[in-house]
């Protein structure tokens, strides 16, 4: 799928706070407090999280291993316990909410004062979703849901996003950004983390205007992934190669040239599930290099 490439930044921050987010978006309608979530096993090994928020957005979630793919739209029905939603050849969302069983008002960590209403129930309708070349799908004319009204907007979201909880302390890093797209490479002190001293993570995002009787589609994806030591070789202070496992493929280098210019080159794409790969070494890509002990410097391209 191509369409208009999206400031993907931004999308991270939709995703965490989507009520703001797509206020901004123009949608005038009045907000509710309730929230719709509804739980989904797809194919082959992906967990599927389907909700609408208070501004009457649908949001599908596609997860699985580190791999984060979310496709919003919005919801057509001004109704808070029907949703129904076209995710533009994608699939089809048609459902109403049934209340089954006791409310509920469980305590969160760090929330206790402030422990949301949960309305426990099933969804009766139709759920029919295809990730891009069937990576995924998902049919389904009941599951179970609820309905939530969180009292404090942080106690749904967790705290702001952060990359990792150790963000702090890493010894060297890099970034690289095109149009659409984010990459970042994360160097740690040995042992600090389990996973292993390096961290990987990308994310992208698309936007799709709204078509003959369709509301507009935005889909991001992201993919946090750990690596052994050997995945980022920084031991010249001047030199940089990252060599990411699967589903990463290449390399890329970062050198200073003899006029003193940094580079960013080779063959480093990443393949997320239904696309093909997509290069993140290109002579239009901004980045930047931090090593702890020595500084930063950064280098916009036009």
């Amino acid at each position: 799928m191509r369409g208009t490439a999206v400031a993907v930044l931004a999308l991270a921050a939709l995703s965490c706070f989507p009520g703001g987010a797509w206020a901004k978006a123009g949608d005038d309608r009045p907000p509710v407090r309730q929230w719709i979530d509804v739980e989904l096993q797809g194919s082959n090994g992906y967990t599927i999280h389907l909700s609408v928020n208070p501004r009457r957005h649908l949001v599908l979630q596609v997860e699985k291993e580190g791999f984060l793919a979310e496709y919003m739209t919005r919801d057509l029905l001004p109704e808070t316990d029907r949703v129904k939603a076209k995710l533009r050849g994608l699939g089809v969302i048609s459902l109403r909410f049934h209340p089954r069983g006791s409310v509920r008002h469980p305590s969160l960590p760090r929330c206790e004062k402030w422990r949301p209403t949960v309305q426990p129930g099933v969804v009766r309708g139709t759920i029919k979703f295809v990730g891009e070349r069937n990576y995924t799908r998902v049919k389904a004319r009941e599951a179970e849901a609820a309905v939530e009204e969180p009292k404090k907007w942080t106690c749904r979201y967790g705290s702001p996003f952060e990359f990792n909880p150790r963000e702090r302390e890493w010894t060297s890093k890099f970034s690289a950004r095109g149009e659409g797209f984010f990459f970042l490479a994360r160097r740690y002190r040995p042992g600090l983390l389990k996973s292993g001293p390096v961290i990987f993570f990308v994310e992208q995002g698309e936007a799709f205007e709204a078509a003959s009787g369709q509301a507009p589609l935005t889909i991001y994806r992201q993919l946090k992934l750990p690596a052994p030591a050997a995945a980022f070789d920084d031991s010249h202070p001047e030199h940089l190669t990252v060599s990411p496992p699967a589903p990463f493929s290449g390399t890329g280098a970062l050198a200073r040239t003899p006029e003193s210019v940094f580079t960013w080159k080779g063959d480093l794409s990443i393949q997320f599930p239904g696309l093909d790969p997509i290069p993140l070494t290109e002579p239009s890509y901004g980045f930047d290099y931090c090593l702890r002990e020595v500084g930063c410097f950064e280098q916009q391209v036009d």
